[in-house]
C-alpha cells in the first residue's frame, strides 16, 4: 500500500513537471511571434535591437537574434547595439568575438552621456579573466 502511494505521489509530481515545462515554452512561443510580428515592418533600429536583447535574456531564438542584432547595427552603430552584440556571442561562446564586440561599445560609449560604459567594463572584465 506505501509503494502504491509512492508511485501515485511520483506521477502526480511527474505530471505537474511537465505541465509546467510544457507551459513555459509555450509561452516562449508566443512571445517570439510577438517579437517577429514587431520586427516585420520596423523602420527603428531599437525595435530589432529590443527583439534581439529579449531572444538573448531568453536564450532561444537566437539564430534570428543574430540577423535583428545585426540590422540594428546597420541601421546604427552605437553602443548599446555592439554590447547586445557581446553578449549574444558570450552566450554563444565566441569568446574573442565577444570581446571585441566590448570594445567597440566602450569606444562608442564614450561619445554617449546615456550609455553606461561601466557595466561593458565590468562585462569585458569578467569575460578575459
Amino acid at each position: 500500500m506505501k509503494t502504491l502511494k509512492y508511485f501515485f505521489a511520483f506521477i502526480f509530481v511527474a505530471l505537474v513537471s511537465l505541465n509546467t515545462t510544457f507551459a513555459t515554452n509555450t509561452d516562449n512561443e508566443d512571445e517570439i511571434t510577438k517579437l517577429r510580428a514587431s520586427v516585420e515592418n520596423a523602420d527603428k533600429w531599437s525595435t530589432y535591437a529590443d527583439a534581439a536583447e529579449r531572444c538573448i535574456e531568453l536564450k532561444t531564438n537566437l539564430s534570428e537574434a543574430y540577423v535583428w542584432l545585426e540590422t540594428a547595427i546597420q541601421m546604427a552603430p552605437n553602443a548599446r547595439n555592439y554590447e547586445l552584440k557581446g553578449d549574444y556571442l558570450k552566450l554563444n561562446g565566441a569568446k574573442d568575438m565577444a570581446v571585441e564586440a566590448y570594445r567597440q561599445a566602450i569606444l562608442k560609449g564614450l561619445n554617449d552621456d546615456t550609455f553606461d560604459i561601466q557595466n561593458v567594463q565590468k562585462k569585458l572584465l569578467k569575460l578575459t579573466r
